[in-house]
């Protein structure tokens, strides 16, 4: 098995030792070169060849935003991880890196707890993402899958409910981000993306969808195993690595008049969570926000579960009130999907749909057994527009999935079942 090649890119060098020695642990990993700047980084991802770059945020001579802007010009597709920091600054530098082609991030070790501690929750949170991204782009250049190469106009014809991106603080739009484009499933045909109107133009940047154009004819759907009545009460959506620019595209398609609320876990840490939710609030017709505790759910608000805070729902009378926790983590996260899913099923018994989008892992999947099993509807990102078919393909093999759509696809899908008995 060939291991995955690594660039460290980091302007402090006790970072890239402290990277380079924990990804070293592991037998599948081999850190190929080391680079303080965005400058060197772009000459050794021409001679190194990796194949999952690290790259920090702040850096001299070219940062990591200019990295990433750099690497579109120049054609390259490997999938990067932000190292960021647990701060105010560090996130929205995340966020813009995130809308600029970046796959995922990291946080940095803090300050607080001991050296070998955050040593310790660095690897917890960087070798499964190392992984993940480095195997899906070993297959993709294995198997020889050639990226088409989009204009500005086509790239932006495919963005179907969402602003072509523009660069934070660039007026121009540029290129479409290239990501990584995962293998197809064989019972998974690609699928053609269509054209749908675009939400308001506001000033916050929006990521478009990844400039690949599936092959097929018809999303994929699977037949319901059966009959499912139920009128839909509620939207539940779970999300994890590839999520901010996923939730960026399917989002501000949802119409202004949904007549139901749509509740969301993205696995994130505190101060993300409510950046994320203020920009795709400038984004969407509908409102957006970070749930607070004890609100009452209401229909055209989506509201996203806090970092570190489990969201969970809580029928109270006519309506639903949301509850927060600090339990402990789920399949390893706080938030977990599989907390609010379950929750939400105790609340609206079938009146669900749930929907699960991209992400490493198998959160989502317990919770989707259970939304099934009490009348309501699954659906699930499919491979081709997803990061990592962890969390969308660990509910699509369990049986669970009603329709496996290309993210283009599911607002519209969502319409479509919200109001098919509402």
């Amino acid at each position: 098995m060939s291991k995955t090649r690594v660039l460290v890119v980091d302007d402090s060098a006790v970072i890239r030792r402290a990277i380079s020695d924990l990804l070293a642990v592991d037998a599948e990993i081999e850190v190929v070169g080391h680079a303080a700047n965005g400058a060197l980084a772009l000459q050794k991802i021409a001679d190194l060849k990796p194949d999952v770059i690290t790259l920090d945020v702040e850096m001299p001579v070219m940062d990591g935003l200019q990295t990433l802007r750099e690497m579109k010009r120049s054609g390259f597709t490997v999938p990067v991880i932000m190292c960021s920091t647990l701060t105010e600054r560090g996130a929205m530098a995340t966020l813009d890196a995130l809308s600029l082609g970046a796959a995922c991030y990291v946080t940095k070790p803090s300050s607080s707890g001991t050296a070998a501690e955050s040593i310790d929750s660095l690897r917890r949170e960087l070798l499964p993402k190392v992984k993940a991204l480095g195997g899906h782009h070993n297959r993709y250049n294995r198997e020889g899958i050639r990226k088409p190469s989009l204009s500005p106009q086509q790239s932006s014809a495919t963005a179907t409910g969402a602003p072509t991106l523009r660069e934070p603080r660039e007026a121009s739009p540029p290129v479409a981000p290239q990501h990584i484009t995962q293998p197809h499933i064989a019972s998974q045909p690609r699928a053609k993306q269509e054209i749908a109107p675009s939400s308001k133009d506001k000033s916050i940047p929006l990521p478009s969808p990844r400039a690949q154009v599936p092959e097929a004819d018809t999303p994929v759907r699977l037949a319901a195993k059966s009959k499912k009545s139920s009128k839909i009460e509620a939207v539940i959506i779970g999300v994890s690595t590839g999520g901010p620019n996923a939730l960026a595209v399917l989002l501000p398609a949802l119409p202004a008049n949904l007549s139901v609320p749509v509740f969301v876990v993205q696995h994130m840490p505190p101060v993300f969570t409510k950046l994320v939710a203020d920009r795709l609030d400038n984004q969407c017709t509908l409102t957006v926000r970070e749930a607070v505790e004890n609100e009452t759910a209401r229909a055209g608000t989506i509201l996203i579960a806090p970092g570190d805070f489990h969201m969970t729902l809580e029928k109270n009378g006519a309506g639903t009130l949301v509850k927060l926790n600090q339990n402990a983590a789920v399949n390893f996260c706080r938030p977990a999907v599989d907390v609010m899913f379950q929750s939400a099923v105790a609340a609206y018994g079938g009146g669900l749909l749930a929907v699960v989008l991209t992400g490493m892992g198998s959160d989502g999947a317990l919770g989707c057994e259970q939304v099934s099993a009490a009348g309501g509807q699954v659906i699930v990102q499919d491979a081709a527009t997803s990061v990592v078919w962890g969390m969308p393909g660990a509910v699509a093999e369990r049986g669970l999935a009603e329709a496996i759509l290309p993210l283009e696809h599911i607002a519209k899908e969502i319409v479509r079942r919200v109001s098919a008995l509402n």
